[in-house]
């Protein structure tokens, strides 16, 4: 259970920077690219160790898990981050 949880988690977060690098390289914005570039590689890495280590243990659900934090992460991205920044932003003006 704990390896879905992590591989659940890391996928969500590894779709969330991949929107917000594709966003970051569209407005030129180098030095957010480069520290979320960062953030990529290490979810990433972490995402495919227990994904891999899984199935190599003959776990085929993790797939499942895998793919569901992918869309999961892919809606946050595109739905909820920018209602967060629009919510915050509204709190900075007051």
């Amino acid at each position: 259970m704990k390896t879905y949880i992590l591989v659940f988690l890391f996928q969500v977060m590894f779709n969330v920077f991949k929107t917000l690098e594709i966003k970051y390289t569209y407005e030129h914005k180098v030095k957010e690219l480069m520290f979320n570039s960062i953030f990529i590689n290490l979810v990433s890495l972490g995402s495919t160790y227990f994904a891999i280590d899984s199935l190599f243990k003959g776990n085929w659900s993790v797939l499942i898990v895998y793919i569901a934090g992918s869309v999961v992460g892919k809606w946050v991205a595109m739905s909820q981050i920018p209602k967060l920044k629009k919510k915050l932003g509204r709190q900075k003006k007051k």
